[in-house]
Order: C-alpha cells, then sequence, then structure tokens
C-alpha cells in the first residue's frame, strides 16, 4: 500500500480549507464501496473546495486521483505536486475556449490516449478517479451540462479490461455525487456532500444494449456513451438543486428563508429536498394563479437583502415579527440591546482572545475575496476566503509558536506567569513545560538538532490545533451575533433618517430586481431547458446607502410574506406544512394530500 505523503498531506490542507464552513454534512456513505475500481462523478461549482470537499469525505477515507486540467502541470513544482497526488493531466481544457455551437463535438482520441492510458492504470490497481463531468467551475441555478468524458473512459476500461483480462476481477462502479453549499461564498454557512447510488458499467453497457441498435452492443459506441452520460446526469440532478432559471432559484432562497427563518436551522440532510420541493412547487405548470405575485414580492425581497447587505436571519433574529413597523424608539432599543448582548455575553469573552489572534486571516480573506473575487464568478470567491485566510491563520499559529519555543529554550515563562490556573491542573501544565524543554536541552550535534526540530513541529501542532479548535467552536455563534448587530445598526440608520431620502418609484426599481450573472461562456446551453419568461444578464445596480432601502425592505418583507402563505393556502399546501413546523420537522410532510 502506497503511504502517498503528498496527498495526506494536501488531505490535510483540504480539512482546514473546508473550516470555512460550519457544517460539512455527508450522506449515502453506504454507496462507496472500501475497494475496487471506482469513478466518482461529481457536479463541480465551487472551484478546488469542491476537490478538498470530495477528498475529505469520501468513505472508508480513498485517495482520490483527480483528471486536473493538464495546464497546471506547466509549472515544474506544481506538476511533481499533482503527479505525487495521483492527479492526471487532461489535455482538453474547457476553459480555454468559450463554448460555440460551430465547435465539433466528436472526441480529440489522440488527445485523450494519455489521460485514459493513465485511468486505466489506476482502476487496474483498483484506486478511485475523481472526474468533474460537468468539464468546468460554474455557478448556475441548476446543473448545466454533463460531457460525456466520465462517461467514455468507464466504457472504454471495461472494454480494455475484457480483452486484457479476460473481465476477471472487481467491477467498475460509477458513483455520481452531489455537493451542495448552503450559501457557498458565506463563511459559517454549511455543505450537504450526498453520495449517490453506484452505476455498475458492465451491467449498465449490457442492459442498454440489449434495449437499442445492434451498433449499442460496442462499449465504446456513441449511443452507449450517451446512454450513461444521461444516467451520471440524472442522478446528479436527483442529488442537487435545479431550477429553471435564476429568478426561481431566488425566490426558493427567500422562501425557504422566511418559512423557516434562519437556513441554517434547516437540517442538513433536508436542505436539499426541501429546496427542491420549493423549486418544483414555484414551476408547477398547474400552480395556483398567486404564484406569480408570490414569485415577485419574493424576487423583490430577496434583491433588497442583497443591496443591504443583510440577511433574512439577522432581520428576524431582531424583529421576527414581519408585520410589525418599529419606530425609532424601538429601533433604537433593539441596536442598545444587541450591543449589550455582543459584548457581554460569555461566548465574546471566551472568543475574544482567539479572535484577535485571528484578526490577520479575516483581512486577508476579506482582501483576497475583493482583489481577486469575480462577483459574475461566485465559485472563485470562497475558495479566495478559505485559502488565503488559512495561510494568514497559519501565520498567526507560526508566530505564537516561535514565541513559545523562545521561552522554552530560554527557560523563562514569561506572561503565560501571569495566567491563573486552578490548582488542580498546576502539575499537568508544569509537566508539559518540562516535557517541552527537553526538545530543546540537547547539543549541536545532528540527534540534538532533530530533536529540537521535533519539538518545534510538535508545538506548532499543538498550537494550531488548539487554537483553530477554539476558533472555531465559538466563531459561530459569535458570528451570528455580529451580523445582527449590524442589522439593526442599519435599521436604526434608516429609520432615522428623513423618508425623503429614501428611494421611490423609478428610483427604488434597479434595486428591486435582483442581479442575475451573465452567461457563463463555457457552458452549451440548452434552450429546451431555459424558461420562456426568464430574464437575460441583470446587471448590478450603483450602490446606494443602506438607509435609503430599510422601509422599502420593511415593506417588502411584509408583502413577500404575506404573498407566500396566500400562494401556500391556495396551493393546498399550508396544512402539511403546518404539521411539520409544529413537530419541528423539516418540509418531509409538506405536498397536496
Amino acid at each position: 500500500m502506497e503511504l502517498k505523503l503528498v496527498y495526506r498531506g494536501l488531505r490535510q490542507i483540504s480539512d482546514w480549507a473546508l473550516r470555512f464552513y460550519s457544517e460539512v454534512y455527508v450522506d449515502g456513505v453506504e454507496n462507496v464501496p472500501p475497494d475496487g475500481p471506482l469513478i466518482i462523478a461529481s457536479c463541480h461549482h465551487n472551484e478546488l473546495l469542491d476537490i478538498a470537499t470530495l477528498s475529505i469525505t469520501i468513505p472508508h477515507g480513498r485517495p482520490v486521483c483527480f483528471w486536473a486540467k493538464s495546464t497546471m502541470f506547466k509549472n515544474a513544482l506544481a506538476r511533481a505536486i499533482l503527479l505525487s497526488s495521483g492527479s492526471i493531466p487532461v489535455a482538453r481544457n474547457p476553459n480555454n475556449t468559450p463554448i460555440t455551437s460551430e465547435q465539433p463535438t466528436q472526441p480529440q482520441h489522440t488527445a485523450n490516449e494519455a489521460l485514459f492510458r493513465e485511468t486505466f492504470k489506476a482502476l487496474d490497481r483498483e484506486e478511485v478517479i475523481g472526474v468533474f463531468p460537468e468539464g468546468t467551475s460554474y455557478t448556475e441555478p441548476g446543473i448545466a451540462q454533463v460531457k460525456d468524458g466520465a462517461s467514455r473512459a468507464a466504457l472504454e476500461y471495461v472494454k480494455w479490461a475484457q480483452e486484457t483480462k479476460g473481465g476477471q476481477g472487481k467491477r467498475l462502479l460509477v458513483v455520481p455525487v452531489g455537493i451542495v453549499y448552503t450559501d457557498k461564498s458565506q463563511y459559517q454557512s454549511k455543505v450537504c456532500v450526498r453520495w449517490g447510488k453506484p452505476i455498475d458499467v458492465e451491467a449498465f453497457a449490457q442492459e442498454s444494449a440489449s434495449k437499442g441498435p445492434a451498433s449499442a452492443l460496442d462499449l465504446d459506441s456513441r449511443e452507449l456513451v450517451k446512454a450513461l452520460s444521461s444516467e451520471i446526469e440524472k442522478r446528479l440532478l436527483d442529488l442537487t438543486i435545479n431550477a429553471p432559471d435564476w429568478d426561481t432559484l431566488y425566490a426558493v432562497e427567500a422562501a425557504r428563508d422566511i418559512l423557516w427563518d434562519d437556513k441554517e436551522r434547516i437540517p442538513a440532510p433536508q436542505f436539499v429536498w426541501i429546496s427542491q420541493n420549493l423549486a418544483s412547487l414555484f414551476t408547477d405548470p398547474h400552480a395556483a394563479p398567486s404564484v406569480t405575485k408570490a414569485k415577485q414580492s419574493l424576487l423583490k425581497y430577496h434583491s433588497l437583502l442583497t443591496y443591504t447587505n443583510i440577511s433574512h436571519s439577522s432581520l428576524w433574529g431582531i424583529l421576527p415579527d414581519p408585520s410589525t413597523r418599529p419606530s425609532r424608539t424601538r429601533a433604537v432599543g433593539t441596536l442598545i440591546r444587541q450591543v449589550l448582548t455582543t459584548v457581554l455575553h460569555p461566548r465574546f469573552v471566551l472568543f475574544l482572545p482567539t479572535f484577535v489572534l485571528h484578526m490577520p486571516a479575516y483581512v486577508t480573506g476579506l482582501l483576497a475575496d475583493r482583489v481577486l473575487g469575480n462577483r459574475d464568478e461566485e465559485e472563485t470567491r470562497a475558495q479566495y476566503k478559505a485559502i488565503f485566510g488559512g495561510v494568514a491563520a497559519s501565520a498567526v499559529y507560526a508566530g505564537v509558536t516561535r514565541c513559545i519555543v523562545q521561552r522554552l529554550v530560554s527557560g523563562s515563562i514569561g506572561i503565560l506567569g501571569t495566567v491563573k490556573a486552578p490548582d488542580f491542573i498546576i502539575p499537568a501544565l508544569k509537566g508539559l513545560w518540562a516535557g517541552g524543554q527537553w526538545f530543546f536541552t540537547g547539543d549541536n550535534s545532528f540527534n540534538g538538532k532533530a530533536r529540537a526540530a521535533l519539538g518545534v513541529f510538535g508545538v506548532f501542532y499543538a498550537t494550531s490545533f488548539v487554537l483553530s479548535h477554539w476558533h472555531n467552536y465559538w466563531v459561530g455563534s459569535n458570528y451570528k451575533q455580529l451580523k445582527r448587530l449590524l442589522a439593526s445598526w442599519k435599521v436604526m440608520i434608516g429609520l432615522f433618517s428623513p423618508r425623503s431620502s429614501d428611494l421611490h418609484g423609478d428610483a427604488l426599481a434597479p434595486y428591486t430586481v435582483p442581479y442575475i450573472p451573465p452567461p457563463n461562456p463555457y457552458i452549451k446551453r440548452r434552450e429546451a431547458g431555459t424558461s420562456a419568461d426568464a430574464r437575460a444578464h441583470a446587471p448590478m445596480a450603483p450602490p446606494v446607502p443602506s438607509r435609503k432601502l430599510i422601509r422599502p425592505l420593511m415593506e417588502a418583507r411584509s408583502d413577500a410574506t404575506r404573498a407566500l402563505w396566500s400562494f401556500l393556502v391556495d396551493s393546498k399546501y399550508l396544512r402539511g406544512l403546518v404539521t411539520a413546523k409544529m413537530r419541528g420537522e423539516a418540509w418531509m410532510q409538506v405536498g397536496p394530500p
């Protein structure tokens, strides 16, 4: 068994990167076998963090050999790291040239020979191949395309195995994976990883061939490749959230927030189910006529939340009744209460030391997002925040390590001596300190230097472990409270502003229409899958002070809540929803009788 030290190191870095999210929920672990050749076909909507997610969550801890763009192998150092971690270069890169209708659809066999050769070697060793069949990372309302690379490689391998080994050995399986982010560029949001039912490639080929024309008997026939790609796409659609257009997706997000107050309160196992049911409800061709008003009201509310940079959960946290029109006095009282709750709560006192230490990570992550991130490519923003924030945090841990090592070498505990500790743990702390000093009491011989290096590594690992876990334990609740504090400040400023400063009519209109990113040029779109009334690219409106939008936001929340519940009543979904809410369940009970 190979040690794969480089891969193990990268997987540890992946684990650190995923701490950008508050929870990584994994479902379907029983669908991944502990051994045997395997191809995992995953959706790809969050750049490098998708790779990190698959590496960390794959059942049985199996190493994954990912297909990677060949351009990533041009740098000598990057090439050495990628090859050592098992990555396989893909010569054809969909990110080089935007897809057009004039491009040929036939595979480039010559370019794929090296790719398939290395893939077959890995599968023959019963390893795992990681493929993103969509061909590129993107942000869309749903899965926009599934290419034939994964299915062609799977069928070609089965054919190769039959010709070279007589079909002996374990069968190749393809496992689809859906990675769903509650808000992928938002710090402390959640990730749902759903490992789907495996596809036995040989059995699928035999079943498809028995139903199709004679040409389908050939394992590398175009018909069979397309059939397997279609099956992978179907399963990916079942594992993820898919809406026909951006407006439907935004309406789903707003409705989900209103119904559950805070989407982070939705149990991770039900998040995809709930969201897809809402999407189906809004796109039902037989939906009640009130669906139009409901969607319009929800879109307006969603848009105003975006432009004021206030989340629904924060607004609900300070003003839970959507019909309430808070007075200025109440707004001041709410702000004072939020300030006191923020700074006087024990959670903040316990979080403050590690908060100060992690300030460089916060600042670096935000700067990386602003400088390198692209508003039109949300999938790039989270990775910049996570990667650069993680690098800054590591630098802080290294600085703390240096201070501790200097104290161990000098024998003086310095400021640590002023820290008060319970009497029962003082002996343990003294023993730990003495043990740490032992690493740095050697001479300048090789053994002495090796012992000191091991001591430095041990101090760094312990420091990183303690500080990161300390930070992660308290950051979620404090971050949520900070957002409520900022929301209460914005609401107070908006209510104290004269009504004449509010936006109205035509001036307000651009801020009531949600932003829609421009079409991704690397995606080959299927016209039949696009809603007839779907809006095209809608650019961001010019930035305005949030105080000008606070009163319209309050009205929009009230209107959206009323319109949504009226639509649910008209759709006969209300009974199941109320039943589920009263039982504390998710939208498992929601549906027509």
